[in-house]
């Protein structure tokens, strides 16, 4: 499921080592016994008000998964993007396209399943979308111990918690739906798809878009991608197989 728009509003030149999918069959194997670190983006198609596209979610998981295997200096590949996931919350709200919880699970297993097939003991995947937290945290639990390989998940805003407050200047605690944070974020990546006429505070939102900036935006990715990067460089030292479970902590 991999969502096309998004993954050209970025400047890509030179980036081909680094994606899955501009990669040929023959050079895999090279990249799994370097320990490449592969980076999953996981978005949503849902509503995003009436001044954002239905991508967002898409397109801040891929900048944010991209931006982070440039910085790092450990082997890392980014597959394409997956599109749809657990947005039912937005269904009321055309343009919505929503997985249910049992076809999320099986995708996300069947994708880690191929992944490490070829290879691969480390997985990361990339969050983009509050609705996907929660299925996320448990399916790569449940992932990581079946399959005995590195499989984790991070929402990249997560990441940027103590950057968000320092930044955002109407209420919230965090990225918000549409609100003041998501919309400067869209603002750098991808200003023409803004509707700059219709940043309105309507049902559905969290909050005023139009306090957003894109240097606000920009300060936010840009933090996002630094922390991300680190911990890419963190899960490319781990042992691939040696998976724990509860660890003691030494006193």
């Amino acid at each position: 499921m991999s969502h096309g728009t998004n993954e050209t509003e970025i400047d890509t030149d030179g980036d081909g080592r680094l994606l899955w999918g501009e990669r040929t069959r023959e050079e895999f194997a090279a990249l799994a016994a370097a320990r490449a670190v592969v980076l999953v983006p996981v978005g949503a198609t849902e509503q995003h008000g009436l001044h954002l596209p239905v991508d967002v979610d898409c397109r801040t998981a891929w900048n944010a998964a991209l931006g982070a295997a440039r910085l790092t200096t450990v082997p890392a590949l980014v597959t394409p993007t997956i599109w749809a996931a657990i947005s039912p919350h937005h269904m009321p709200f055309a343009g919505t396209i929503s997985l249910t919880l049992e076809t999320f699970y099986r995708l996300l297993g069947d994708l880690c399943t191929s992944i490490t097939a070829h290879g691969f003991e480390r997985i990361l995947f990339v969050n983009g979308h509050g609705g996907n937290r929660d299925a996320l945290g448990a399916a790569t639990l449940e992932l990581r111990h079946r399959l005995q390989r590195q499989i984790h998940a991070v929402s990249w805003f997560d990441l940027v918690r103590d950057v968000m407050d320092d930044l955002r200047e109407g209420p919230g605690d965090d990225i918000g739906h549409s609100g003041e944070l998501e919309t400067s974020v869209v603002l750098h990546l991808a200003p023409q798809t803004v509707r700059a006429d219709r940043e309105e505070l309507v049902d559905g939102i969290t909050d005023d878009p139009k306090r957003a900036t894109p240097e606000k935006g920009a300060t936010l990715m840009s933090a996002a991608c630094e922390r991300l990067a680190a911990l890419v460089a963190d899960l490319h030292e781990r042992p691939g197989r040696e998976i724990t479970g509860i660890e003691m902590v030494e006193t």
